[in-house]
């Protein structure tokens, strides 16, 4: 007797198996284990440090390469969101420097407006 084994059962398998091959060799490129390490050293340092040429971290782009100051930053911010820019221009400088490392780790440009706006307020306080 002949064992009929379903479609739908191979083709479930050879997405399971060829997502394990890919996880492999994933797991095995040097590359992306830096980056891990990298990951994981940010925890215990507070700071991260890119490893040198790594292909899975991508490449800064010429708008987060001008941000390394407060400046440009600020430039990028009012070209970015011009309305938020109001209000952040007229922060302390301490503020304005954190709302800049927070960008440069998240880069989430929403949560730093709402960050711009909550600092806004407890200034008023």
């Amino acid at each position: 007797m002949e064992t009929v084994i379903p479609r739908w059962m191979t083709i479930c398998f050879s997405g399971l198996l060829m997502g394990s091959v890919s996880l492999q060799a994933m797991a095995l490129d040097p590359g992306y284990i830096e980056a891990v390490e990298a990951d994981v050293a940010e925890f215990t340092s507070g700071e991260f440090v890119p490893p040198e040429n790594s292909a899975w971290l991508g490449s800064a782009s010429e708008d987060t390469s001008q941000m390394a100051d407060l400046e440009g930053f600020s430039k990028f911010l009012q070209n970015k969101s011009p309305g938020s820019f109001i209000f952040y221009k007229k922060l302390p400088t301490e503020y304005k420097e954190q709302l800049q490392k927070d960008y440069l780790a998240t880069g989430d440009l929403d949560r730093i407006k709402d960050d711009i706006f909550k600092y806004t307020r407890q200034l008023k306080k």
